[in-house]
C-alpha cells in the first residue's frame, strides 16, 4: 500500500529526540515500512514559522486559513520548515529508517503558480512529477517533504502542507491520505468537541466551508481532502497525530477520525 501522511499543527511543537508525538509517529512509520508499505511524509511547521518570523520582527498574517507570504518572508518560512524537516529526518534515521529530507522544489518535483493578493507568494494548486519519489521508494528510502515549491521561473512559493499532500496523493495513486494535526475529527459545530463526524461527504464538507462551520486553518485541510478524494484517493482520513498508533488504528476505525467520502 502507498500512503501519504501529513503532520502539522502543534503536534510538531516538540521536535526534540524524546518528543512523544514525533517518536510515536516515527516508530509506527518504521513498522509500516518494515511490512512493505510505501510512505511519503509531508510536514507543516506553523509554530516554527511564527517563532522565526517573530524573532525577525515580522508578524504572521493569514487570509482564509492560508499564510500570507511575501518576497521578504519566503526565505524565513523556508528556513523554519528546513529545521522541521531536518528534525523529522534525523529522528527516523536514528531508529533505522532510510529517510531523505526534501523540499518540493528539489528536482522540480512540485511546481505551482502564485495565487496573488492577498496571499502573495502562495500556491494552492500544483503539478507533481513523482519520478524522484518513485526512485527513492525503489531504493528503500522514505521522502520527508517540506511544502516549499518552485514557480518554474526560479522563485519559491509557499504551499499549504495539506494541499501539497493532497496533490502528492493524487500523483502517486496512494491508497490513503492521512491529514494529522491537533484534532480528532471534523466537527459539525467547531465549538463542540462532542459533535465530531466519523464520515462526511465531499458535498457536505463543501457546504460546511461555505456556511462557516469549517473555518480558519481547517479550510485548506478540508479542501485538500476533497481534492484528493475527487482525484482518486481511495481514503482520506483526518485524525489526531497524538493518538497512539494513529495510522494503523485509523485504517481499522479503532480511534476517532473523520473519513471524507464521495
Amino acid at each position: 500500500m502507498r500512503y501519504v501522511v501529513k503532520i502539522g499543527g502543534h503536534s510538531l511543537d516538540d521536535l526534540t529526540s524524546d518528543a512523544p508525538v514525533l517518536n510515536g509517529l516515527c516508530t509506527e512509520i518504521k513498522h509500516l515500512l518494515d511490512v512493505g508499505h510505501e510512505i511519503v511524509l509531508v510536514h507543516g511547521g506553523g509554530p516554527q514559522i511564527d517563532q522565526l518570523l517573530a524573532l525577525s520582527g515580522i508578524g504572521s498574517e493569514f487570509a482564509e486559513g492560508l499564510r500570507v507570504t511575501t518576497a521578504a518572508t519566503i526565505s524565513t518560512i523556508q528556513m523554519a520548515l528546513s529545521a522541521v524537516n531536518s528534525a523529522i529526518t534525523m529522528r527516523l534515521n536514528a531508529i533505522g529508517v532510510k529517510a531523505v529530507g526534501l523540499r518540493g522544489f528539489d528536482g522540480n518535483q512540485v511546481v505551482g503558480t502564485a495565487i496573488g493578493e492577498p496571499w502573495g507568494q502562495v500556491a494552492t494548486r500544483v503539478e507533481v512529477d513523482p519520478t524522484l519519489i518513485l526512485a527513492l521508494w525503489d531504493n528503500g528510502f522514505i521522502p520527508i517533504m517540506s511544502p516549499v515549491v518552485s514557480d518554474g521561473q526560479g522563485d519559491l512559493l509557499n504551499c499549504n502542507a495539506d494541499a501539497f499532500a493532497g496533490a502528492l496523493c493524487q500523483a502517486l495513486d496512494a491508497s490513503a491520505l492521512f491529514l494529522l494535526s491537533d484534532i480528532d475529527q471534523v466537527r459539525a459545530n467547531a465549538d463542540d468537541p462532542a459533535s465530531g463526524l466519523p464520515k462526511v461527504s465531499f458535498a457536505e464538507l463543501e457546504a460546511m466551508i461555505a456556511d462557516g462551520r469549517v473555518s480558519g486553518g481547517m479550510v485548506p485541510k478540508a479542501r485538500a481532502a476533497i481534492a484528493a478524494g475527487m482525484h482518486g484517493a481511495r481514503r482520506v482520513i483526518i485524525a489526531n497525530a497524538a493518538t497512539p498508533e494513529v495510522l494503523t488504528r485509523a485504517l481499522t476505525y479503532e480511534v476517532p477520525t473523520t473519513e471524507v467520502i464521495s
